[in-house]
Formats: C-alpha cells, structure tokens, sequence
C-alpha cells in the first residue's frame, strides 16, 4: 500500500515538489531535531517560493502539518522566523503561521506522512525501498537536490542523495 501511495506522489503533477530534513541526532545532541527539521523546511521552502515569483507577482505558500504536542512550540517558532528570521535569514513568502490538522481528516496530510516515513527508512534503517519511488519529486535546481538535506557530521563522504549532489556540484565549481 505504501508504495502504491508513493509511486501516485511520483506521479503527480510535473510542479508538485517534496521537502524533507533528515537528522542525525547524535550529530545535534543539543539540539531540538524537530525545531532544526522545522526551521530548515520554512528556509527551503520560503526561497523555493522566492524562485518562482515572478516580476512583481509574489508567491506565497503555507505550512500545514500533522497534529502534533508540538503544535504549541511550532507556532511559537515560526512568529520568530516572521519577526526576526531564521538563521539563514527572514521569511518573506510563507502567508500565515503553520496550520495543523489530524491526518485522519487529510489525505494530504497521510500522503506527507508516508514521504516522511520513506526519508525515515532511507536515513535511520538504511532501506532506500519507498525513499527510491519518490526521489526524484525533490526540488532540485542544476543537479543539486535543494529539497532534501541531510543534517550530520560526515557530510564529506556521505552518498545520499542530498549530500552527493552538493558536493559533485560544488567539485564542479
């Protein structure tokens, strides 16, 4: 069933784009993964925005995520990306504050869910199955998979995709 979902996500409109942070927990110990993965996403997806703005028409996207505990921290965080930015700069395009609701009541939201869980598998069990159906659906502009990143301290040899495609393209350079 799930790679029924993924190969309709694989098929999907030529514009549709995926987005996905995977990180190494022991890489960020002191770190809240879930607000790294958060604020990562909001950037990456806030300059896919700025990319396809055209000459005075602005492009402006939301947020939806699956309810979550962390529905409180989450909103909280992204009014500080609004008033002072991430690390990597200010959100301009992102319209409101993330809106969240039960998966059960989306089949957006599962099919999210299901992207998720293939990042999971690929990143923490090591089993690209699901990951490899979807792959090509994100955002990659000249070769480089600007959608994907990988958060981790071996990012020099890593050969997942994300990491392999920055640095063939900065070897390039």
């Amino acid at each position: 069933m799930l790679k029924a979902v993924l190969r309709v996500v694989r098929g999907s409109y030529d514009t549709a784009r995926l987005f996905a942070c995977a990180i190494e927990k022991k890489t960020y110990a002191s770190h809240d993964p879930v607000e790294m993965a958060f604020e990562d996403l909001c950037q990456r997806f806030d300059m896919f925005l700025a990319k396809q703005s055209t000459a005075g028409d602005r492009d402006r996207g939301m947020v939806i995520l699956d309810k979550t505990t962390r529905e409180t921290s989450l909103q909280k965080l992204s009014r500080e990306f609004r008033k002072i930015g991430t690390r990597w700069g200010s959100l301009k395009n992102i319209a409101d504050t993330p809106f969240f609701v039960d998966s059960k009541a989306s089949r957006l939201i599962q099919i999210a869910d299901h992207v998720a869980y293939s990042v999971f598998r690929r990143y923490n069990a090591g089993d690209a199955q699901y990951f490899d159906i979807i792959a090509s659906r994100f955002h990659e502009v000249d070769g480089v998979i600007h959608g994907l990143c990988h958060k981790h301290s071996d990012r020099f040899t890593c050969t997942c995709p994300a990491c392999l495609s920055r640095r063939l393209r900065s070897d390039k350079s």
